[in-house]
Protein backbone atom coordinates (compact mmCIF):
# COMPACT_ATOMS: atom_id res chain seq x y z
CA UNK A 1 0.00 0.00 0.00
CA UNK A 2 1.76 3.23 -0.75
CA UNK A 3 1.96 6.27 1.88
CA UNK A 4 -0.11 8.87 1.75
CA UNK A 5 2.41 11.19 0.60
CA UNK A 6 2.78 8.98 -2.59
CA UNK A 7 -0.62 9.22 -3.42
CA UNK A 8 -1.98 10.49 -6.76
CA UNK A 9 -3.45 13.32 -5.41
CA UNK A 10 -4.27 16.36 -7.19
CA UNK A 11 -3.79 19.46 -5.82
CA UNK A 12 -6.94 22.16 -5.92
CA UNK A 13 -5.60 25.49 -7.94
CA UNK A 14 -6.68 29.15 -6.66
CA UNK A 15 -7.13 30.92 -9.14
CA UNK A 16 -5.56 34.30 -9.96
CA UNK A 17 -7.83 36.97 -12.09
CA UNK A 18 -5.65 39.77 -13.11
CA UNK A 19 -6.70 43.53 -12.82
CA UNK A 20 -8.50 45.50 -15.66
CA UNK A 21 -4.74 47.25 -16.56
CA UNK A 22 -3.38 43.95 -17.17
CA UNK A 23 -5.79 43.19 -20.07
CA UNK A 24 -5.66 46.58 -21.70
CA UNK A 25 -1.96 46.23 -22.19
CA UNK A 26 -2.52 42.51 -23.71
CA UNK A 27 -1.62 42.88 -27.48
CA UNK A 28 -3.16 39.46 -28.49
CA UNK A 29 -5.78 37.59 -26.48
CA UNK A 30 -5.86 33.84 -26.54
CA UNK A 31 -9.33 32.37 -26.08
CA UNK A 32 -8.76 31.02 -22.61
CA UNK A 33 -10.68 31.08 -19.70
CA UNK A 34 -9.14 33.74 -18.52
CA UNK A 35 -10.07 36.04 -21.13
CA UNK A 36 -13.43 34.24 -21.45
CA UNK A 37 -13.84 35.82 -17.33
CA UNK A 38 -12.35 38.92 -18.29
CA UNK A 39 -15.06 39.59 -20.82
CA UNK A 40 -17.99 37.65 -18.78
CA UNK A 41 -16.78 40.44 -16.17
CA UNK A 42 -16.72 43.45 -18.31
CA UNK A 43 -20.53 42.25 -19.95
CA UNK A 44 -21.98 42.39 -16.12
CA UNK A 45 -20.18 45.45 -15.19
CA UNK A 46 -21.53 47.03 -18.26
CA UNK A 47 -25.18 45.69 -17.72
CA UNK A 48 -24.85 46.67 -14.21
CA UNK A 49 -24.50 50.49 -15.24
CA UNK A 50 -27.39 50.31 -17.91
CA UNK A 51 -30.58 51.37 -16.40
CA UNK A 52 -33.74 48.54 -16.99
CA UNK A 53 -37.52 48.82 -17.35
CA UNK A 54 -39.42 47.45 -14.22
CA UNK A 55 -38.82 44.17 -14.29
CA UNK A 56 -41.60 41.90 -15.84
CA UNK A 57 -39.87 38.73 -15.62
CA UNK A 58 -39.31 35.86 -13.30
CA UNK A 59 -35.88 34.47 -12.97
CA UNK A 60 -35.74 31.15 -13.29
CA UNK A 61 -33.77 30.29 -9.82
CA UNK A 62 -36.56 32.23 -7.94
CA UNK A 63 -39.47 30.27 -10.12
CA UNK A 64 -38.30 26.63 -9.37
CA UNK A 65 -37.74 26.95 -5.85
CA UNK A 66 -41.40 28.37 -5.17
CA UNK A 67 -42.49 25.82 -7.80
CA UNK A 68 -45.31 23.45 -6.29
CA UNK A 69 -44.09 19.52 -6.24
CA UNK A 70 -46.84 18.57 -9.43
CA UNK A 71 -45.44 21.79 -10.95
CA UNK A 72 -42.07 20.40 -10.73
CA UNK A 73 -43.05 17.10 -12.29
CA UNK A 74 -44.69 18.80 -15.29
CA UNK A 75 -41.09 21.03 -15.82
CA UNK A 76 -39.22 17.28 -15.46
CA UNK A 77 -41.52 15.28 -18.03
CA UNK A 78 -41.40 18.63 -20.44
CA UNK A 79 -37.56 18.73 -20.01
CA UNK A 80 -37.55 15.43 -20.81
CA UNK A 81 -39.35 15.72 -24.55
CA UNK A 82 -36.87 18.67 -25.01
CA UNK A 83 -38.63 21.43 -23.38
CA UNK A 84 -39.99 24.49 -25.19
CA UNK A 85 -38.74 26.15 -27.98
CA UNK A 86 -36.96 29.20 -26.80
CA UNK A 87 -35.11 30.53 -29.66
CA UNK A 88 -36.69 34.02 -29.35
CA UNK A 89 -34.50 34.23 -26.18
CA UNK A 90 -31.00 33.71 -28.18
CA UNK A 91 -28.86 37.11 -27.41
CA UNK A 92 -31.40 38.68 -24.78
CA UNK A 93 -29.30 40.03 -21.75
CA UNK A 94 -29.09 39.03 -18.64
CA UNK A 95 -30.76 40.15 -15.44
CA UNK A 96 -28.69 42.62 -13.58
CA UNK A 97 -28.26 40.97 -10.82
CA UNK A 98 -27.78 37.13 -12.58
CA UNK A 99 -24.12 37.08 -10.78
CA UNK A 100 -25.59 36.79 -7.58
CA UNK A 101 -27.60 32.93 -8.12
CA UNK A 102 -25.95 30.06 -8.07
CA UNK A 103 -27.23 27.61 -11.15
CA UNK A 104 -26.92 24.52 -8.95
CA UNK A 105 -27.62 24.03 -5.54
CA UNK A 106 -25.16 22.10 -3.49
CA UNK A 107 -27.03 22.17 0.04
CA UNK A 108 -30.32 22.98 1.64
CA UNK A 109 -28.52 26.54 2.77
CA UNK A 110 -27.89 26.82 -1.38
CA UNK A 111 -31.12 29.91 -1.50
CA UNK A 112 -28.54 32.17 0.09
CA UNK A 113 -27.18 34.45 -3.11
CA UNK A 114 -23.84 33.73 -3.67
CA UNK A 115 -21.00 36.08 -5.20
CA UNK A 116 -19.40 34.44 -8.03
CA UNK A 117 -17.32 37.51 -9.47
CA UNK A 118 -16.13 39.54 -6.79
CA UNK A 119 -13.32 37.15 -5.26
CA UNK A 120 -9.52 37.47 -6.30
CA UNK A 121 -7.67 34.41 -5.40
CA UNK A 122 -3.58 34.82 -5.51
CA UNK A 123 -2.18 31.73 -6.91
CA UNK A 124 0.02 30.25 -10.01
CA UNK A 125 -2.41 29.26 -12.38
CA UNK A 126 -1.61 32.73 -14.63
CA UNK A 127 1.54 30.44 -15.88
CA UNK A 128 -1.07 28.37 -17.59
CA UNK A 129 -2.00 31.07 -19.76
CA UNK A 130 -0.62 32.42 -22.73
CA UNK A 131 -1.28 35.95 -21.26
CA UNK A 132 1.36 35.79 -18.98
CA UNK A 133 4.14 34.77 -21.35
CA UNK A 134 2.74 37.72 -23.62
CA UNK A 135 2.96 40.16 -20.35
CA UNK A 136 6.48 39.14 -19.66
CA UNK A 137 7.40 39.97 -23.37
CA UNK A 138 5.98 43.18 -23.46
CA UNK A 139 8.01 43.97 -20.36
CA UNK A 140 11.47 42.98 -21.34
CA UNK A 141 11.17 39.55 -20.05
CA UNK A 142 12.00 37.05 -22.78
CA UNK A 143 11.73 33.27 -22.62
CA UNK A 144 14.59 30.98 -24.04
CA UNK A 145 14.24 31.41 -28.12
CA UNK A 146 12.38 34.28 -27.92
CA UNK A 147 13.42 37.31 -30.40
CA UNK A 148 13.35 41.05 -29.97
CA UNK A 149 10.01 42.67 -31.04
CA UNK A 150 11.91 44.26 -34.06
CA UNK A 151 12.84 39.97 -35.16
CA UNK A 152 16.44 40.26 -33.90
CA UNK A 153 18.16 37.43 -32.17
CA UNK A 154 19.40 38.28 -28.63
CA UNK A 155 22.99 37.40 -27.99
CA UNK A 156 23.85 34.77 -25.49
CA UNK A 157 25.61 35.69 -22.07
CA UNK A 158 29.48 36.78 -22.78
CA UNK A 159 30.40 33.48 -20.07
CA UNK A 160 28.18 31.33 -22.14
CA UNK A 161 30.64 28.99 -23.11
CA UNK A 162 32.41 29.07 -19.11
CA UNK A 163 28.86 28.35 -17.80
CA UNK A 164 28.28 25.35 -19.66
CA UNK A 165 31.66 23.60 -19.18
CA UNK A 166 30.70 24.24 -15.32
CA UNK A 167 27.23 23.03 -15.61
CA UNK A 168 28.57 19.75 -17.75
CA UNK A 169 31.98 18.71 -15.94
CA UNK A 170 31.48 15.02 -13.98
CA UNK A 171 31.33 15.30 -10.63
CA UNK A 172 33.25 12.48 -8.54
CA UNK A 173 30.63 11.87 -6.61
CA UNK A 174 28.90 10.63 -9.51
CA UNK A 175 31.62 8.81 -11.01
CA UNK A 176 30.77 5.43 -10.06
CA UNK A 177 33.23 2.28 -10.29
CA UNK A 178 30.62 -0.17 -11.13
CA UNK A 179 28.13 0.33 -13.34
CA UNK A 180 25.47 -2.32 -11.42
CA UNK A 181 25.16 0.69 -8.28
CA UNK A 182 24.13 3.10 -10.91
CA UNK A 183 21.85 0.90 -12.60
CA UNK A 184 19.97 0.45 -9.45
CA UNK A 185 20.50 3.80 -8.45
CA UNK A 186 18.75 5.03 -11.96
CA UNK A 187 16.28 1.80 -11.58
CA UNK A 188 15.23 3.15 -7.94
CA UNK A 189 14.50 6.52 -9.51
CA UNK A 190 12.11 5.54 -12.25
CA UNK A 191 9.97 3.65 -9.71
CA UNK A 192 10.01 6.81 -7.12
CA UNK A 193 9.31 9.35 -10.46
CA UNK A 194 6.23 7.30 -11.62
CA UNK A 195 5.05 7.07 -8.43
CA UNK A 196 4.89 11.17 -7.68
CA UNK A 197 1.98 11.69 -10.26
CA UNK A 198 1.51 14.53 -7.86
CA UNK A 199 3.24 17.85 -7.99
CA UNK A 200 3.38 18.27 -4.17
CA UNK A 201 5.12 14.40 -4.11
CA UNK A 202 7.52 15.66 -6.95
CA UNK A 203 8.64 18.49 -4.06
CA UNK A 204 8.84 16.20 -1.22
CA UNK A 205 10.12 12.78 -3.01
CA UNK A 206 11.58 13.75 -6.32
CA UNK A 207 13.62 16.55 -5.26
CA UNK A 208 15.61 15.43 -2.62
CA UNK A 209 17.33 13.04 -5.12
CA UNK A 210 18.39 15.88 -7.63
CA UNK A 211 19.52 17.94 -4.22
CA UNK A 212 21.69 14.68 -2.92
CA UNK A 213 23.09 14.12 0.53
CA UNK A 214 25.63 17.34 0.12
CA UNK A 215 24.24 20.27 -0.28
CA UNK A 216 25.69 23.43 -1.18
CA UNK A 217 26.27 25.36 2.19
CA UNK A 218 23.64 27.82 1.05
CA UNK A 219 20.04 28.33 2.55
CA UNK A 220 16.86 27.02 1.29
CA UNK A 221 13.13 27.35 1.44
CA UNK A 222 10.50 27.78 -0.94
CA UNK A 223 6.61 27.17 -1.38
CA UNK A 224 5.96 30.36 -0.41
CA UNK A 225 4.83 33.63 -1.69
CA UNK A 226 7.65 36.38 -2.33
CA UNK A 227 5.34 39.37 -1.22
CA UNK A 228 8.21 41.53 0.11
CA UNK A 229 9.71 41.91 -3.42
CA UNK A 230 9.15 44.93 -5.22
CA UNK A 231 6.74 44.13 -8.49
CA UNK A 232 9.14 42.98 -11.38
CA UNK A 233 6.59 44.66 -14.23
CA UNK A 234 3.56 46.47 -13.36
CA UNK A 235 2.10 45.09 -10.10
CA UNK A 236 -0.46 43.04 -12.07
CA UNK A 237 1.11 39.66 -11.44
CA UNK A 238 1.10 37.51 -8.41
CA UNK A 239 3.67 37.52 -6.42
CA UNK A 240 6.25 34.17 -7.69
CA UNK A 241 5.91 31.08 -5.11
CA UNK A 242 8.82 28.69 -6.22
CA UNK A 243 8.53 25.16 -5.37
CA UNK A 244 12.46 25.68 -4.22
CA UNK A 245 14.78 27.95 -4.01
CA UNK A 246 18.30 29.08 -2.92
CA UNK A 247 19.45 31.71 -1.26
CA UNK A 248 22.08 33.45 1.00
CA UNK A 249 22.02 33.43 5.06
CA UNK A 250 20.82 36.92 6.22
CA UNK A 251 23.85 37.04 8.43
CA UNK A 252 26.15 36.94 5.49
CA UNK A 253 24.68 40.32 3.70
CA UNK A 254 25.68 43.50 5.48
CA UNK A 255 21.97 44.99 7.52
CA UNK A 256 22.93 48.72 5.64
CA UNK A 257 22.55 46.91 2.51
CA UNK A 258 19.41 44.66 2.87
CA UNK A 259 18.37 47.85 4.18
CA UNK A 260 18.76 49.47 1.14
CA UNK A 261 17.72 46.98 -1.45
CA UNK A 262 15.08 45.37 1.00
CA UNK A 263 12.47 45.33 -2.02
CA UNK A 264 14.76 44.03 -4.58
CA UNK A 265 16.85 40.86 -2.48
CA UNK A 266 14.50 39.84 0.68
CA UNK A 267 11.81 37.62 -0.68
CA UNK A 268 10.36 37.76 2.92
CA UNK A 269 10.08 39.85 6.01
CA UNK A 270 10.54 36.53 7.92
CA UNK A 271 14.23 37.07 9.27
CA UNK A 272 14.91 33.04 9.04
CA UNK A 273 14.54 32.71 5.44
CA UNK A 274 17.42 33.21 2.41
CA UNK A 275 18.12 36.69 0.60
CA UNK A 276 19.02 37.14 -2.77
CA UNK A 277 18.13 33.68 -4.25
CA UNK A 278 19.15 33.17 -7.56
CA UNK A 279 18.68 29.65 -8.19
CA UNK A 280 15.05 28.28 -8.60
CA UNK A 281 13.40 24.65 -9.12
CA UNK A 282 9.97 24.41 -10.46
CA UNK A 283 8.12 21.07 -10.15
CA UNK A 284 5.25 19.48 -12.52
CA UNK A 285 3.42 16.58 -11.83
CA UNK A 286 0.92 14.86 -14.53
CA UNK A 287 -1.83 17.51 -14.85
CA UNK A 288 1.67 20.25 -15.12
CA UNK A 289 3.13 21.23 -18.49
CA UNK A 290 6.79 22.38 -19.66
CA UNK A 291 5.85 25.48 -21.28
CA UNK A 292 4.20 26.35 -17.33
CA UNK A 293 7.29 24.95 -15.54
CA UNK A 294 9.25 27.56 -18.02
CA UNK A 295 7.42 30.57 -17.95
CA UNK A 296 7.40 29.89 -13.86
CA UNK A 297 10.93 29.56 -14.31
CA UNK A 298 11.42 32.68 -16.25
CA UNK A 299 9.70 34.49 -13.73
CA UNK A 300 12.02 33.65 -10.66
CA UNK A 301 14.92 33.75 -12.70
CA UNK A 302 14.07 37.31 -13.69
CA UNK A 303 13.14 38.26 -9.84
CA UNK A 304 16.69 36.20 -9.07
CA UNK A 305 18.55 38.31 -12.11
CA UNK A 306 17.10 41.36 -10.66
CA UNK A 307 18.43 40.76 -7.24
CA UNK A 308 22.03 39.97 -8.43
CA UNK A 309 22.09 43.19 -10.91
CA UNK A 310 20.56 45.64 -7.59
CA UNK A 311 23.88 43.76 -5.51
CA UNK A 312 26.81 44.22 -8.24
CA UNK A 313 25.61 47.87 -8.48
CA UNK A 314 25.28 48.72 -4.94
CA UNK A 315 27.43 51.87 -4.63
CA UNK A 316 28.05 52.24 -8.06
CA UNK A 317 26.12 54.24 -10.66
CA UNK A 318 23.31 52.37 -12.66
CA UNK A 319 23.29 52.39 -16.50
CA UNK A 320 20.35 51.54 -18.33
CA UNK A 321 20.77 48.05 -20.00
CA UNK A 322 17.14 47.79 -22.10
CA UNK A 323 15.99 47.97 -25.53
CA UNK A 324 13.21 50.14 -24.41
CA UNK A 325 13.24 53.49 -22.33
CA UNK A 326 10.70 52.88 -20.79
CA UNK A 327 12.96 50.50 -18.11
CA UNK A 328 16.21 50.08 -16.63
CA UNK A 329 16.85 46.38 -17.45
CA UNK A 330 15.43 43.95 -19.93
CA UNK A 331 15.85 39.36 -18.95
CA UNK A 332 16.83 37.28 -20.95
CA UNK A 333 16.60 33.26 -20.23
CA UNK A 334 19.07 31.56 -22.19
CA UNK A 335 18.44 27.47 -21.68
CA UNK A 336 22.01 26.21 -20.64
CA UNK A 337 21.04 22.26 -21.37
CA UNK A 338 18.19 19.61 -21.54
CA UNK A 339 18.20 16.46 -19.90
CA UNK A 340 16.12 13.58 -19.02
CA UNK A 341 16.59 11.55 -15.44
CA UNK A 342 14.38 8.69 -17.14
CA UNK A 343 15.97 8.36 -20.50
CA UNK A 344 18.91 5.90 -19.29
CA UNK A 345 21.60 5.26 -16.10
CA UNK A 346 24.06 7.57 -18.34
CA UNK A 347 21.58 10.17 -18.75
CA UNK A 348 20.54 10.30 -15.50
CA UNK A 349 23.42 10.79 -14.06
CA UNK A 350 24.33 13.74 -16.70
CA UNK A 351 21.33 15.53 -15.05
CA UNK A 352 22.04 14.82 -11.66
CA UNK A 353 25.42 16.35 -12.59
CA UNK A 354 23.59 19.42 -14.61
CA UNK A 355 21.64 19.87 -11.50
CA UNK A 356 24.21 19.98 -8.66
CA UNK A 357 27.05 22.19 -11.38
CA UNK A 358 24.33 24.68 -11.79
CA UNK A 359 23.01 24.82 -7.85
CA UNK A 360 27.13 24.95 -7.13
CA UNK A 361 27.60 27.60 -9.58
CA UNK A 362 25.07 29.69 -8.60
CA UNK A 363 25.93 29.88 -5.20
CA UNK A 364 29.98 30.98 -6.26
CA UNK A 365 28.20 33.63 -8.37
CA UNK A 366 25.94 34.98 -5.77
CA UNK A 367 28.74 34.48 -2.71
CA UNK A 368 31.54 36.55 -4.98
CA UNK A 369 28.66 39.20 -5.65
CA UNK A 370 27.87 39.60 -2.53
CA UNK A 371 31.67 39.89 -1.30
CA UNK A 372 32.47 42.97 -3.63
CA UNK A 373 28.84 44.42 -2.34
CA UNK A 374 30.02 44.34 1.44
CA UNK A 375 33.80 45.22 0.53
CA UNK A 376 31.83 48.76 -0.84
CA UNK A 377 29.84 49.04 1.96
CA UNK A 378 32.49 48.68 4.09
CA UNK A 379 34.56 51.76 2.45
CA UNK A 380 31.11 53.67 2.74
CA UNK A 381 30.60 52.91 6.19
CA UNK A 382 31.98 56.19 8.54
CA UNK A 383 34.56 55.40 10.98
CA UNK A 384 33.88 55.68 14.69
CA UNK A 385 35.73 58.65 16.23
CA UNK A 386 38.63 57.34 18.62
CA UNK A 387 38.45 58.07 22.48
CA UNK A 388 41.39 60.66 23.66
CA UNK A 389 42.79 58.99 26.26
Amino acid sequence: MQSPSRQHLRRKRRVYHPPLVFWDKITKLWLTKSALLENNRRILSLLSTQTFLPKSYTFAPDFLRRCPATCLQEIRRLSRCGGPNLSDLRHHPAPADFCQYSMVPTSADSRRPTTTHTQTWIGNTTVYDPHFENHLFQNGIYMPFSRYPGGTRPSKPKNFAEITRRVQTPRPSSALSESTTLDQEYEDFLELNQDAAAEQVVITEVLPVLEGKHRARSQVAGGHPFKNLAPLTDGTLASAKPDLYHGARPNQLAPAIQKQLDKQILPSRQSNRPVAPNFFIEAKGDDGTARAATRQACYDGALGARAMHSLRLFGEWATANSRSLDRPTDYLMTQIGHYSLIGSPESYRHGLDAFRNSRDLAKEYRDEIIRQANHRNAGFMPRSPRRRS
